[in-house]
């Protein structure tokens, strides 16, 4: 009878090591998925900036690819306003996006932490 009450003492410590294994293991592969989400994120938001920054730096000319400077055609003022706008919805779209991005970036952030701080705690507590 002693020795079933010495095994159960030493089962039951090690199944809830068990289950904080599993729990840690589960957090971890949480873990890696919002640091590849936050990664493509990050990579979307450069791209994006980096066309924004294009689009905000471009020249009239570039719209003109194989047109030289002394023979570039001068646009009618409705063709050259229209670009214009485009250009400038373009760039709104670009800071919209960025903004967007930059939200979820900052969420998944937060989640990592998160679930790094949970993984803490549970390698502490099997440590004890």
């Amino acid at each position: 009878m002693k020795l079933l009450s010495i095994l159960l003492l030493l089962v039951l410590p090690l199944s809830g090591w068990a289950e904080n294994e599993k729990q840690i293991f589960q957090l971890e592969r949480a873990l890696m998925r919002v640091q590849q989400d936050a990664q493509a994120t990050h990579q979307q938001f450069l791209m994006i900036q980096e066309l924004r920054r294009n689009e905000m730096m471009g020249s009239p000319v570039a719209e003109f690819p194989s047109a030289t400077v002394e023979n570039v055609p001068i646009p009618k003022y409705e063709e050259m306003m229209r670009r214009q706008q485009e250009r400038k919805d373009r760039v709104e779209q670009y800071t919209a996006d960025l903004d967007r991005l930059y939200t979820r970036f900052r969420a998944l952030e937060e989640e990592r932490l998160m679930l790094m701080e949970q993984i803490n705690q549970l390698e502490q507590s099997t440590a004890d």
